[in-house]
């Protein structure tokens, strides 16, 4: 298959526009079409939903992974090489997409990001997503390597342990309080949590154990630093990474906040999968993640 084509059904997933994915190829709107329509017409399927924003089709997902890993040798071969697609332009950049759990994107793996500011030649695509799900984005070919739950590789990858992230079921002793009986018992059935979004599990696992059948209140806060937050101010309880955790509150010195002793202390294992064919550019990656992850508390 024809790079260029690749190249352009690539930025079209990404852009979400034809517009903007031929303003990023510097070629005209006409030109770009004809290549999504070469690349269609030789595998013999539509690929991409003609909407706004577009999106593969069920044969175009199939296709995105390859199409992806085919982009990325290319440029960290001309790169390599000093084969420019111009004489006189740039060196290309290699494009990495990356699923991360919002927890590790702020907490441990920033350390990732430190090294990465020494890279010139990389230019990293993150996408934040549950831990429990970012293996579905490398499965479907949004992202070339992610951070998982899952042990177990999606097909053409490689799945290596990272280490174990904790997390301490915390609330605000007020609203624990609140919702006492006189005998001094919570009602778990009435006191709200806190999620970071719909596919956030670790509560609903929280609730569990402490055998809730129902579903309490529920509020969404969908960012790391206003989830802590709003825990803190007494929204609802929920499960906060132990890096984040506010001095003094597993010590049982905090004046406003408490573990929650009756769900006590959940373990994730995270791995680290990425494609198979590996690169200069995602052996380094690895290396910069495995190096983070050694620290990861």
């Amino acid at each position: 298959m024809n790079t260029d084509h690749l190249r352009a059904f690539v930025a079209a997933v990404d852009e979400g526009t034809f517009e903007s994915a031929s303003a990023l190829l510097q070629i005209s709107g006409s030109a770009f079409s004809q290549r999504i329509k070469a690349l269609e017409r030789e595998v013999g399927h539509v690929l991409l939903t003609r909407t706004v924003p577009v999106a593969p089709t069920e044969s175009g997902a199939e296709l995105l992974r390859i199409a992806r890993q085919t982009v990325m040798l290319e440029d960290e071969a001309r790169r390599s090489l000093g084969f420019h697609r111009i004489p006189g332009e740039a060196a290309p950049t290699v494009t990495l997409s990356v699923a991360v759990n919002a927890d590790s994107l702020a907490s441990w793996f920033l350390r990732v990001l430190q090294e990465a500011a020494t890279w010139d030649d990389v230019e990293l695509h993150f996408y934040a997503e549950d831990q429990e799900h970012t293996h579905e984005l490398l499965r479907n070919g949004t992202v070339a390597a992610a951070v998982a739950e899952n042990p177990t590789p999606v097909s053409g990858c490689r799945s290596t342990v990272l280490g174990v992230m904790r997390y301490w079921p915390v609330a605000s002793t007020e609203l624990l309080d609140r919702h006492r009986s006189p005998g001094g018992v919570v009602d778990w059935q009435r006191v709200p949590l806190v999620e970071y979004g719909i596919r956030d599990s670790l509560q609903r696992t929280g609730l569990r154990r402490l055998g809730v059948s129902g579903t309490p209140t529920t509020h969404m806060v969908p960012s790391v630093e206003a989830y802590n937050a709003a825990v803190g101010f007494g929204l609802g309880w929920g499960m906060i990474p132990e890096s984040m955790m506010p001095p003094g509150v597993r010590e049982g010195t905090h004046p406003d906040l408490a573990v929650v002793e009756e769900i006590g202390l959940q373990e994730t294992v995270l791995h680290w999968q990425h494609w198979s064919s590996t690169t200069a550019v995602m052996d380094r990656l690895t290396g910069a993640v495995r190096r983070a992850a050694a620290r990861m508390r």
